[in-house]
Parts: structure tokens; C-alpha cells; sequence
């Protein structure tokens, strides 16, 4: 809805004249797409807003595709956490066997709507939001769908609260990420041209100064001497992790489920086309609900607050005045629509993305799928390169990365083996036996998406 919100909001600068709105779940496209049309209509009026089941009539003549799915639904990503636990390994929806499980029961319908959309389309950019994106972009590619971009948004909420603390616009400094969806570091942080993370990282009323920071301890962060996604936390500190989320007695997909579930039977009970606002302001109550959860179970109700940095204790010479450079979109929508506006008017700007590696890191293949900072301009996007990554960073990213590829491959072909071989390497698993034992679980749980596997 707040998606549909914001193109409405910018259309005319984007040169946006017509929105689909695709659901397959048509009592989902009667509730949410009514409220996002509403609120698009309410933004802008000149707009032509579809609703369709039909994902051929969705993607005609479009030039720009947004893809996120749950194949399964939400008890599909229950079971995933759940099997995981089972096993004594971490549940989590994108990470390790539970972003597995997601992986391959995504992946092949991913791989026919791309197909669809490249049929029908004109020659749309396909912005994928699904998770795991990074695992998911990289069997687009592999199949020859590199017009695929990954997003999310947690590089650039990173950025934008780093700028927050300092105080600063999120224009006003400039950073560099690095790595694999979900498994990212920032390694730069400049403001008007001068490095500064140093700096930063060696204060410890900075790294106090923002929740993104608050599921590391000071000391860790330091070590690094960068600052990790937060999606780190489940692996460098995956006993604490597994043992709060066994301990809490639910986990996150459950929690999330419950609050789904509450939500559509609120909204059906509201009638959405002639009560709009009400349906509006119920359906952001429980938004609010499901966000404030985040991480609580893994971080056993750890309350993570930010607080203002002064950035003036740094004395650093040449940062006495800052000024902010201009708008900058944030969250999922914003990184779609700067890319799109760089292409469009040809600025040079900056964007966290999941784009094919070209040279960017060194040691990966350049048709790896990695998380990069790009700069993105009319000839699309060209991550910055990254001289050199630290050894324990960048065994880490090989290990996920060869686990991802294989399993890309075990879809292709429906191999169980090579589905063993990608978990039994994975950190969060490690073992032969548990990535057996996963594997045929998994396929046995989620046999009428995936069919039957050699």
C-alpha cells in the first residue's frame, strides 16, 4: 500500500503513467489492492490503477515490475522455522536452512514470472523484492534474467541511521557496503569527502547511538572494524540467537502469522471501498505491531533506542558546517525509485544493490550476485569496486556464496545431493547429517510446490 503510495506520490517525476496491482489471492487484491489504490488515487489522480489476478494483463507494455512473494504463505515460512528448530539449528526465513526451504519453492515460480514478464513486457527492469533476494536474483541471472535486480532494504536503513545519528541528511554522507544479501558490511562511511569511520568506530558514544547498532556488542564492532548487518547477529552469535528463539517458545514466523491472521479478519469485517480510512488506520495498527516485533525473540526483549551523536567531539577538520544534497527515496520504495530517476534523468547516485559482482569483489566470479554499493546512471548500475576484504569476511562470503550457487543448482536439476551439499557447507547447519535430515523434510513439508526431487 505505502509502495503504491509513494509512485503515486512521485509519478509525474518518474514519468510513472499507469500502476498494476497483481494478486493471485483474490480476497488479498480485494483488501490491499483497494486500500493501495485509494491511497495512490488520494496522491494522485491522474493515474491509471489496475487490479488483476491475471499476471499477463499486470506486465503488458510495463516498464518497470516489482516482484515479492511468499510462495506457501505464512504457514509455509512456520514450517521452515519450525523443521529448522527441530533440528536444533536456527529458524530464520532468509537465513541458513529456513532461507533454504524458502529458496526452493520460490525460485521456480520466480523463474516463470520472468519468463512472463520477459514475453510481455518492454524489456521491463525487474525490481525483486522477494527474499531471500540475493539467493532469488542469483538464479534469475543464472538463468539468463540479468534485466533482475535485487533490493533491501537494510543497507540503505543502515546508511539512513548512521546519517540520523550524526545528525546529518542521508545525502549528506556518503557509505560503502559490501558482501552478500544479508550477510553485508559497511566498510566507509565519508562526509564531504572525508573518511571518517575510524573515527567513529573508536567512539564508543557513536556506536551507542544507534539500534542498528544495538545487536553488537561495542567490542565485536570494533574488532571489525566495520559495521555489520544486522542479519550477522545470527552468525555471530547463533547459540544466543537459537537458544532465545527456542526459549520464547514462538518463533518469528509464528508471531508473524498470528498478527497476519488477526489483521485479514479485521479488514474483512470492514467493507474497504466505502470505508477506506478505517481500514487504512486498522491495517497500520497492526503494521506497527508486526514492526515493533522485530528481532525481539532473538534478542530476548533486548529494547534497542537511538540517540543523538555529536558529531563536532570528533574534531574532525572540514566538518564544521555540513549541508544537506538533496532528496533521497528510503526503504524499499526509495531504492526503486532513485534507481529508476538516476536512469531516467541520468544523475550519478548511490545505491545499495544485488547486481551481478563484475570485478567488484575480488576472489568471486563475475556473475556472482552480490550486495554492492552502486552508482547508478542512465547505463544502469556499476558497483564500487572493493580493493580488499578482510580474510575472515571474505571466507565467509565464499562459503555462502558456493551454498547459494549450489543451490541454485539443486533446483535446476532436483537433486538432493546437491541440496545437502549447499546446507551441509552453510555455517548455520555444518553437518551432513542435519543437511540430510533438512532436506528431506523440507521437500516432504513443501512436496506440492516442489514436487518430487532425484
Amino acid at each position: 500500500m505505502y509502495f503504491t503510495e509513494a509512485v503515486a506520490k512521485y509519478a509525474n517525476r518518474l514519468g510513472v503513467t499507469q500502476i498494476s496491482i497483481m494478486d493471485n489471492d483474490e480476497e488479498k487484491l480485494e483488501i490491499f489492492g483497494n486500500m493501495a489504490k485509494y491511497v495512490a488515487m488520494k496522491a494522485n489522480d491522474t493515474l491509471k490503477i489496475e487490479l488483476t489476478t491475471d499476471v499477463v494483463e499486470a506486465v503488458t507494455d510495463a516498464d518497470y515490475v516489482v516482484t515479492t512473494m511468499r510462495v506457501g504463505g505464512d504457514e509455509g515460512r512456520v514450517k521452515d522455522e519450525r523443521i529448522a528448530l527441530k533440528h536444533g539449528v536456527i529458524g530464520q526465513e532468509t537465513t541458513g536452512a529456513g532461507g533454504f526451504s524458502f529458496a526452493i519453492r520460490t525460485i521456480p515460480v520466480m523463474l516463470e514470472y520472468c519468463q512472463i514478464i520477459k514475453e510481455y513486457s518492454n524489456n521491463a527492469i525487474i525490481f525483486n523484492f522477494t527474499n531471500p533476494a540475493g539467493l532469488v536474483t542469483q538464479a534469475m541471472h543464472a538463468h539468463g534474467f540479468t534485466n533482475v535486480v535485487g533490493v533491501c532494504d537494510n543497507p540503505t536503513t543502515l546508511k539512513t541511521e548512521v546519517a540520523h545519528a550524526l545528525g546529518l541528511g542521508v545525502n549528506s554522507i556518503s557509505t560503502r557496503m559490501y558482501g552478500l544479501n544479508h550477510l553485508s558490511w559497511m566498510d566507509s562511511i565519508k562526509i564531504k569527502g572525508i573518511e571518517v569511520i575510524d573515527k567513529l568506530l573508536a567512539s564508543d558514544a557513536f556506536l551507542e547511538s544507534s539500534w542498528e547498532f544495538g545487536y553488537f556488542d561495542k567490542e565485536l564492532i570494533k574488532m571489525l572494524g566495520q559495521i555489520p548487518n544486522g542479519y550477522l547477529y545470527y552468525f555471530y552469535y547463533s547459540e544466543k540467537a537459537l537458544k532465545n528463539i527456542l526459549t520464547s517458545g514462538q518463533s518469528r514466523g509464528e508471531v508473524i502469522r498470528d498478527i497476519n491472521s488477526r489483521m485479514i479478519k479485521r479488514l474483512k469485517e470492514i467493507d474497504v471501498k466505502s470505508k477506506p480510512e478505517e481500514a487504512i488506520d486498522a491495517y497500520q495498527k497492526f503494521l506497527h505491531e508486526r514492526e515493533s516485533s522485530y528481532m525481539s525473540i532473538e534478542l530476548a526483549g533486548k529494547k534497542l533506542e537511538s540517540k543523538q551523536f555529536d558529531l563536532s567531539t570528533l574534531c574532525i577538520e572540514g566538518l564544521e558546517h555540513v549541508e544537506e544534497e538533496g532528496e533521497n527515496f528510503e526503504g524499499y520504495a526509495g531504492v526503486a525509485f532513485n534507481y529508476i530517476e538516476a536512469v531516467k534523468n541520468n544523475t550519478s547516485m548511490e545505491i545499495p544493490l544485488n547486481v551481478a559482482n563484475n570485478g567488484a569483489i575480488p576472489g568471486l566470479m563475475d556473475d556472482d550476485v552480490v550486495e554492492l554499493t552502486c552508482i547508478v546512471n542512465k547505463d544502469g548500475a556499476h558497483p564500487i569496486k572493493v580493493e580488499s576484504v578482510p580474510e575472515n569476511n571474505m571466507l565467509l562470503i565464499n562459503v555462502i556464496k558456493r551454498y547459494e550457487n549450489l543451490t541454485v543448482e539443486a533446483i535446476k536439476n532436483r537433486s538432493k545431493d546437491l541440496a545437502v551439499q549447499a546446507l551441509m557447507i552453510h555455517p548455520l547447519v555444518n553437518s551432513y547429517s542435519l543437511a540430510k535430515a533438512l532436506v528431506e523434510d523440507y521437500l516432504e513439508a513443501h512436496k506440492e510446490y516442489v514436487g518430487e526431487w532425484n
